[in-house]
């Protein structure tokens, strides 16, 4: 008689066990369906939990390590089709399989790759909610080196000194430390998480020694420079030089600018509102998100930001007007589209301002925008905590830490204001 049993194959496992607790979603399992016998070999148990749609994680516990810890075996299943449920009895079958499999000792633990933990951790990341732009970066360090150098190495074998061979071998072929360092942020995080599901008795990447970053100094421009800037944007889009204005007067992130929507613009109370950011996609389309904080935050914006955006807003009418259209509350402030459907794209931004920039003269890139922003204000003697805020900065520290090399003007600011309050008698 076909059985079913919740989340997991085996009938003999009665209780949940922690792999019920964190998965996202759990299926019944028709035993009928498949081959019951394997399921119940050797009394081996196995797991089933679909953590994306149509992605299945499977595991089978496959005994105890010397140490004590728990074996378990992945694998990942992907549906044909991404929805919920999709591929449910492909991998009712592979999970049979590989119960099969492990207790007739085909599969034995030790021989999982650094390969299976990268894509289990990659499929991971994205059930959780990573951003797609932090997922795209994943992805290209996966794809460009962790597969090609690590990724048939068993996870037994893997050392902390295969990793320190690697980042030499990487600093060698004139990659920066910075982005040595980022691809060691992944490599430790997915060993992390491998450590977790039982997968590596040991992250090694604890014990491995990337290549030292030394902070750089912030470089800003100038008013005379961003004002040179913008003058030139004007010239070849005034779209992008409304919108490189108001980056430089809000210090906001370039996908946040581009997710502005003239909904966000308190005109009466001078507030812009910040609660997106535009993403780019495959293929050239785009997404939102929300900010990098998942913070919305109000920014002040004073009577010269409203009239770039009052200017702006009229030439927008103008060419709507023109082709008979109406552009809607909500469009995009900043779009190539004549009703503002769709936004800026980011890249578009970022390879914009350095052509700008040579034809100006100026040595500056799209982020330097927002350094000016805080440099400027701090510089002005507003406390670390208002820049904090209106960069969106979840904590003041990181902004104290980034612009650090601005403070010592303020002290010496600080210092004359003192010495003129105990001014010494004549």
């Amino acid at each position: 008689m076909a059985q079913k049993a919740r989340g997991f194959e085996s009938h003999s496992l009665r209780h949940l066990t922690w792999d019920f607790l964190i998965a996202r979603r759990f299926v019944s399992i028709d035993l009928g369906a498949i081959d019951y016998k394997l399921t119940t070999v050797s009394g081996v148990r196995g797991t089933k939990a679909e953590i994306a749609p149509g992605v299945w994680r499977l595991r089978v516990y496959a005994g105890r390590r010397p140490n004590g810890t728990p074996i378990q075996i992945s694998k990942m299943v992907h549906a044909s089709e991404r929805k919920p449920g999709a591929g449910a009895r492909l991998a009712d079958r592979d999970l049979a399989k590989l119960v099969s499999d492990v207790a007739t000792g085909k599969v034995s633990a030790g021989k999982e790759t650094v390969e299976t933990l990268l894509d289990l951790w990659l499929d991971h990341c994205e059930s959780i909610g990573h951003s797609p732009t932090t997922m795209r970066k994943y992805h290209q360090l996966a794809d460009a080196v962790v597969r090609p150098e690590l990724g048939k190495v068993r996870l037994s074998k893997l050392t902390a000194r295969q990793l320190d061979t690697l980042y030499s071998k990487l600093t060698a072929r004139g990659n920066k430390p910075l982005t040595v360092r980022r691809l060691h942020t992944v490599i430790s995080a997915m060993l992390a998480q491998g450590e977790r599901w039982s997968m590596v008795d040991d992250n090694v990447a604890r014990k491995a020694s990337p290549p030292p970053v030394h902070a750089e100094q912030i470089k800003a421009p100038d008013v005379a420079q961003v004002q040179a800037l913008i003058a030139e944007a004007e010239k070849i889009e005034p779209m992008l030089a409304a919108l490189l204005f108001i980056g430089a007067l809000t210090g906001a992130r370039r996908g946040e600018l581009c997710a502005l929507r003239w909904s966000d613009v308190d005109w009466q109370n001078g507030v812009l509102a910040i609660e997106r950011s535009v993403y780019e996609t495959k293929g050239g389309g785009w997404g939102e998100k929300p900010t990098k904080t998942h913070q919305v935050r109000r920014v002040g914006v004073d009577e010269v930001a409203l009239e770039v955006l009052r200017r702006h807003r009229a030439q927008v009418d103008k060419l709507a007007g023109d082709l008979h259209l109406k552009v809607p509350p909500d469009a995009f402030i900043f779009s190539r589209s004549p009703v503002g459907s769709e936004p800026v794209r980011p890249d578009v931004v970022s390879k914009f301002v350095p052509r700008v920039a040579k034809a100006a003269g100026v040595d500056t890139h799209l982020h330097a925008l927002r350094h000016f922003s805080a440099t400027q204000l701090i510089a002005g003697g507003h406390d670390v905590r208002t820049v904090a805020g209106r960069l969106g900065h979840a904590d003041a520290a990181v902004t104290l830490r980034v612009y650090s090399h601005v403070l010592p003007e303020r002290d010496r600011e600080a210092a004359a204001a003192l010495g003129r309050t105990l001014a010494l008698p004549k």
